[in-house]
């Protein structure tokens, strides 16, 4: 079953450093879309399917040019919610980026306090009801429009549980190569992958308190079952969210970041 909300870590980390060098279209397949510097000879196309924090997060479009730069792959990074996502701010609610100066208690409660009425209005606003088509008509234009191209999804936190789902049969036949998913939150399973019909690439810490190792060891078994072919990983001492949101200054930290995108850049060059 889902969670009703998220983890303190979904909605906290380390915003990064950085310009992105990709350029916003307004309107691609309805939906407004960062696209990375594209490869002169692109392997296929992925589709980053963001966190709570939206298409405008500079984590989410840093990472997207380094799939460009070193995968080698055009990487777009669309709009999917129809309103204005969690904004960054709401970070320092619950765990600050600068550590060494959290708010006081009044002051770190009333943040929260003010934090929770937006996230639970997200929540409703991109139940799967809505997401999933929003993402599967998008998917399945963008596969016409590139038909003998690869089409990747990738996902991370609230985004990871709709790269999963965009691997079952609500997506048309052929339309998606390959997903993976990073710390996927919100999941209920086993309805969330049931008739998964392409490869599966999934990573978590195990320290994360949503994708336990217990969670993601259920979330193999349920995979094996229906004889996907499966790629999961589980890394040490990492928290929910650290593939995107993760403090890079933390020498441990930095070096799982680097091995979950070679782990996203790995599957998708098998796949291509």
């Amino acid at each position: 079953m889902a969670s009703v909300l998220p983890c303190k870590d979904c909605i906290s980390g380390t915003i990064h450093k950085g310009q992105p060098l990709g350029t916003d279209t307004e309107k691609l397949f309805g939906q407004s879309v960062y696209i990375a510097p594209v490869p002169e000879h692109p392997k296929g196309t992925i589709v980053y399917i963001t966190d709570i924090f939206g298409w405008t997060l500079p984590n989410a479009r840093l990472l997207a040019d380094a799939y460009a730069k070193e995968g080698g792959f055009k990487v777009l990074v669309p709009d999917f919610f129809p309103f204005q996502p969690i904004p960054v701010s709401s970070i320092d609610a619950f765990a600050p980026v600068n550590e060494t100066s959290a708010p006081s208690f009044l002051s770190g409660l009333s943040q929260k306090l003010t934090a929770f009425p937006g996230l639970i209005w997200f929540l409703y606003r991109t139940r799967p009801s809505v997401s999933v088509k929003l993402m599967a008509k998008f998917l399945e234009d963008l596969k016409a429009s590139e038909p003998d191209t690869p089409i990747f999804t990738v996902g991370f936190c609230w985004g990871g549980r709709y790269s999963l789902i965009m691997g079952t049969d609500k997506v048309k036949k052929g339309t998606v190569s390959a997903v993976a998913a990073m710390h996927p939150s919100l999941m209920s399973i086993p309805s969330d992958i049931q008739n998964t019909i392409v490869p599966v690439s999934v990573g978590a810490g195990t320290n994360d308190d949503l994708t336990s190792v217990a969670f993601m060891k259920k979330l193999e078994g349920l995979y094996r079952e229906q004889g996907v072919e499966l790629d999961i990983k589980t890394y040490e001492d990492m928290i929910h969210g650290f593939a995107v949101r993760g403090n890079t200054e933390k020498e441990d930290v930095a070096k799982a970041m680097e091995d979950a995108k070679k782990q996203v850049l790995e599957w998708f060059t098998k796949h291509s």
